[in-house]
C-alpha cells in the first residue's frame, strides 16, 4: 500500500473525523475550520503549497440548512466560492479533490431513486449553495470526485441519531413525510479509503448513501428501539422549518457501486456500527 499525503479540512467535523479514523494509515494533514479557512484562498494557497498534497479531501462545509436562508451570502461564500478556489490549487498542484454534496441539489418530487444524471432544482438555499460548488469544481476539470450523501450521521457530533439518543424529552414527535436514507459517517470514511486504496481514476459525480429508504419517523424509531431509550415517538406531517425539505431524496448508488467495485452496506448495517461506537 502506497502511503498518501492528504489534507482534510473540516477535520473535527462528523465526516472530518470519521475520515480521518478511516485514513490513520496514511500521512494526513487535518485541519478544523479555525485553524484552516477555506474562505481564505491565500492560506489555503500557502498550506497546499507547502504540502503538495495527493488528495484534498474537502469536509469543511456550511451545514445549517434553516440558518442559510437568512445566510445565503456566508452559505455560498463557504459551500460555492470557497469550492471553487480549492478545486483551482488542486489542479494547479495536480492533487484529487474529494468533494461532498447532497441530495438537497434535488427537488425532492420523485418516487424512485435519484440518479446521478437527473435533473437538479435545489428548493433550499443550502440546496442552492451545495450545486453550485459541484458546478465549479465540474467546470474547473481537476481530477475530482463529487459524492452526494444525505441524511448524514455519526456515535459523535450533531445528528439526529445523537439528538433521539440523548435527547431528556420522552416523548418526539418527528415527520414521517419525508424519505431518505440515513448514512453512516463511518460508512462514508470506510468507502473514501476503498478510493484511495484503489484509485480508480474514474472521476466525476457520484452517488454514495447507505441502502434503504425510510422517513425521520422510521429511523427514530429504529434508534429507540435499538437503544432501548423507551421514549414515546410520534409521527407528524408537517415540522415547521425555515428552509424545505425535499420530501424524497433517496438517491441510486448503482453506478457508484459497479465504478468503484463496492458493495454499500444497507441501511440498518450501518446504523448497527454507529450503535456499537455509540455504546
Amino acid at each position: 500500500m502506497s502511503f498518501k499525503k492528504i489534507i482534510i479540512t473540516g477535520a473535527n467535523g462528523m465526516l472530518g473525523i470519521a475520515i480521518s479514523n478511516a485514513l490513520v494509515n496514511h500521512q494526513l494533514f487535518r485541519f478544523t475550520s479555525k485553524e484552516l479557512d477555506i474562505t481564505c484562498t491565500h492560506q489555503f494557497h500557502k498550506k497546499v503549497a507547502q504540502i503538495k498534497p495527493d488528495y484534498i479531501i474537502n469536509c469543511a462545509a456550511y451545514t445549517a440548512v434553516d440558518l442559510a436562508e437568512t445566510e445565503q451570502e456566508k452559505a455560498f461564500k463557504i459551500n460555492a466560492i470557497a469550492v471553487e478556489k480549492i478545486a483551482q490549487i488542486a489542479k494547479q498542484y495536480n492533487a484529487t479533490l474529494i468533494h461532498f454534496s447532497t441530495d438537497y441539489v434535488f427537488q425532492g418530487d420523485a418516487n424512485q431513486p435519484y440518479t446521478v444524471d437527473h435533473d437538479t432544482d435545489p428548493i433550499n438555499v443550502y440546496g442552492a449553495s451545495k450545486l453550485a460548488g459541484e458546478k465549479a469544481i465540474t467546470q474547473i476539470a481537476g481530477n475530482h470526485y463529487i459524492f452526494r450523501i444525505s441524511w448524514l450521521y455519526a456515535p459523535y457530533g450533531k445528528n439526529f441519531f445523537k439528538w433521539v439518543a440523548t435527547t431528556d424529552q420522552s416523548q418526539l414527535n418527528v415527520v414521517n413525510t419525508q424519505i431518505g436514507s440515513p448514512t453512516s459517517a463511518i460508512d462514508v470514511a470506510s468507502f473514501m479509503k476503498h478510493v484511495i486504496l484503489n484509485e480508480p481514476k474514474q472521476y466525476g459525480l457520484y452517488h454514495f448513501t447507505n441502502y434503504g429508504a425510510i422517513s425521520w419517523y422510521d429511523f427514530a424509531v429504529m434508534i429507540n428501539k435499538k437503544l432501548e431509550l423507551g421514549k414515546e415517538i410520534n409521527p407528524i406531517d408537517i415540522f415547521k422549518t425555515a428552509a424545505k425539505r425535499p420530501a424524497y431524496s433517496v438517491m441510486d448508488c448503482s453506478v457508484t457501486q459497479n465504478i468503484f467495485d463496492y458493495k454499500i452496506p444497507s441501511v440498518e448495517k450501518g446504523f448497527d456500527k454507529v450503535v456499537a461506537l455509540h455504546q
